[in-house]
């Protein structure tokens, strides 16, 4: 065989095997590097979702603490009041705890249990004060129930405050 072909022939061989070599390696590191973008991409995700869920159980929480407040504040007018309640602050009183019940709704479904159950706390004790209105005899409640409802309250809605800001700092 002629040398020259010879050196052709291996010239060809060898390149032909480096350009496969310089294939499979770069299809190796591709490959990898694919796999890293998708795991990346994965966690990306997850922590996306996390974030969302955070965010609705915040806003949850935020949305039944403000109907609570409403509905305490209504209360704190009938404490007040001189006269009894009349019809329309009854229906204001009604209006009050739907909204905080749907509100209450909402807080079970994004949980976790140990703030939805501090959330049924507060609807319950709500629920009292509004029956401790309705049973009231002569214009204004006695101080010792004015006392008992407000220590209620601070009890209920801070054990609340409390199961929340533990959920949503757990994640």
């Amino acid at each position: 065989m002629n040398s020259t072909v010879a050196v052709a022939l291996i010239t060809s061989v060898s390149t032909l095997t480096a350009a496969a070599l310089a294939g499979w390696v770069s299809a190796r590191t591709t490959a990898r590097q694919l796999r890293h973008q998708a795991a990346l991409a994965r966690e990306e995700r997850a922590e996306r979702r996390a974030t969302d869920h955070r965010e609705t159980r915040r806003e949850a929480y935020e949305r039944f603490l403000t109907r609570a407040d409403a509905a305490y504040r209504l209360l704190d007018e009938h404490w007040l009041a001189t006269s009894p309640a009349a019809p329309p602050a009854a229906e204001a009183g009604f209006a009050a705890r739907r909204a905080l019940d749907e509100a209450c709704v909402r807080v079970r479904l994004v949980g976790p249990e140990p703030v939805a159950e501090r959330a049924v706390a507060v609807v319950r004790g709500i629920g009292e004060e509004f029956r401790a209105h309705v049973h009231a005899t002569g214009p204004s409640p006695d101080t010792g129930s004015r006392a008992r409802a407000l220590r209620a309250r601070s009890s209920t809605t801070g054990d609340f405050i409390s199961a929340a800001r533990a959920a949503l700092e757990d994640g």
